[in-house]
C-alpha cells in the first residue's frame, strides 16, 4: 500500500479515535455536574442512493440499500445533547454488459461515516419528542470493481460534509424510547440518506 493510500485509510480511524476521546472528555466533565444523563441506541432502515447508472445493464443498478447506525449522547442541557453517530450504508450493486464495457462487469458501493454534532429535543404534546440534529460528518466511500475475469479491486475516498438529522421519538418507560428518523450527509452525488427506526436506552 502506498504512503498516500495508507494516510487515507487511517484518516477515518484517527477521526473516530479523536471523536471518542472528545466525547469521553465531555462525558467526564458533564458527569461532574448535578443531574448528568445520557443515552445510547441503535437504528436501521433504508438507505436510498443518488448514484449515477449511466451505462449499466437495464434493471441492474440498485438505488436502495440497507443502512444502520449506532449512536450515543450526553445531555448538556435538558434539551440539547452532544452526540456521536457511527453509520454504515450497505452495499449496492451496478452490473455492466461486458460487451459494452471492456473492463468492469460489476461495481459495488458502500460507505461508513462518523458524525459529531448536537441533538436538540423539542417536546410535542407531552408524549412525543421531535429531534433536530446538526453536525459534521467524516465519510469513507468504498467502491469494489470486478473486472470481466472476476478479479476485484477496491477504491476508497474520504470526505468531510455537513450532517442533518430529523427524528420523532416516544418514551416507552423511564429508560427506553422508540424512535424514527431521517439522516442526511450532504455531499452532492455522494450524499448519504438513511430512513430508520430504532430503540434508545437512557441513563
Amino acid at each position: 500500500m502506498s504512503n498516500q493510500a495508507f494516510r487515507k485509510s487511517s484518516s477515518l480511524k484517527r477521526l473516530s479515535l479523536a471523536a471518542l476521546a472528545a466525547c469521553g472528555v465531555l462525558a467526564s466533565s458533564v458527569a461532574m455536574a448535578e443531574g448528568f444523563s445520557g443515552y445510547a441506541g441503535i437504528a436501521g432502515g433504508f438507505a436510498p442512493s443518488q448514484r449515477q447508472c449511466h451505462g449499466a445493464t437495464e434493471g441492474a443498478c440498485d438505488r436502495l440499500g440497507f443502512g444502520s447506525k449506532l449512536f450515543g449522547g450526553w445531555n448538556v442541557t435538558p434539551n440539547v445533547a452532544a452526540e456521536i453517530n457511527y453509520f454504515y450504508f450497505g452495499g449496492i450493486n451496478t452490473d455492466y454488459d461486458i460487451a459494452q464495457n471492456a473492463t468492469t462487469s460489476r461495481v459495488r458501493e458502500s460507505a461508513r461515516a462518523v458524525t459529531l454534532g448536537l441533538n436538540w429535543s423539542i417536546e410535542l404534546f407531552s408524549f412525543a419528542t421531535n429531534n433536530i440534529r446538526l453536525g459534521l460528518a467524516r465519510t469513507q466511500n468504498n467502491k469494489e470493481l470486478t473486472n470481466r475475469v472476476g478479479a476485484a479491486t477496491m477504491e476508497r475516498d474520504y470526505a468531510t460534509a455537513p450532517y442533518l438529522g430529523l427524528g420523532l421519538s416516544m418514551q416507552l418507560n423511564r429508560n427506553v424510547r422508540v424512535l424514527s428518523g431521517y439522516d442526511y450527509i450532504i455531499d452532492g452525488h455522494d450524499s448519504r440518506h438513511l430512513f430508520s427506526v430504532g430503540v434508545q436506552g437512557e441513563f
